[in-house]
């Protein structure tokens, strides 16, 4: 099911960034293709993609959440996001922007699984899977490598992973690596690209 909601996502991105062009904007065709997308799926697939998931990774992580979680009656896993169409469409509008300042093709967007911590604010998020969403662009001979517009310089898309693993705890034994910035502290916070903010919802 997880597999599903990215599929449904991307394409949702896929539809929605050809219409989030404003009106200021150098695009030589506002057309947007509304015939049937080549990724669309039947029904037939969608129950035996979702059926595959049920009898694999959502009984493994329901098992995770009921015995490793202090919630004790709440132990389904999260199985959809919820994200308004306005804030999908304003999200591919901001990373067009930011990766036309400096001078980048954005070529889509890769959505990553994570966990809320378990000390997030949010008591009825701690623990649940979520999808984290990052803007790609073309890094070497790949054309779907995650980068941060925000701190690349002109025309040199540089990885996220390069900012994110300043972050990383000591427990994912992840090597920290040199900082662009010779300022630069672990304790400080940066803005990112990335966006996340879903709803989850559990079974009903």
């Amino acid at each position: 099911m997880k597999n599903i909601n990215r599929l449904f996502l991307i394409s949702l991105f896929s539809i929605t960034a050809l219409s989030s062009c404003k009106t200021e904007c150098d695009h030589k065709d506002h057309s947007v293709d509304d015939s049937r997308p080549s990724n669309a799926i039947t029904y037939n697939e969608m129950a035996g993609m979702f059926h595959q998931y049920d009898i694999g990774q959502k009984r493994v992580l329901d098992n995770y959440r009921k015995e490793f979680t202090n919630d004790k009656i709440d132990t389904i896993e999260s199985i959809s996001h919820f994200y308004e169409l306005d804030q999908l469409k304003q999200y591919i509008a901001y990373l067009e922007k930011i990766s036309k300042e400096k001078d980048i093709k954005l070529t889509g967007v890769r959505i990553f699984s994570a966990a809320y911590p378990q000390k997030h604010r949010d008591a009825s998020k701690r623990g649940r899977q979520t999808l984290i969403f990052m803007p790609t662009a073309k890094i070497g001979d790949k054309n779907d490598v995650a980068f941060e517009p925000l701190y690349s310089e002109k025309g040199t898309p540089i990885k996220f992973t390069e900012f994110l693993h300043k972050f990383s705890s000591k427990e994912t034994k992840q090597v920290m690596r040199a900082s662009f910035f010779p300022s630069f502290s672990p304790q400080e916070d940066m803005e990112s690209s990335g966006t996340n903010r879903f709803e989850p919802m559990p079974p009903f």
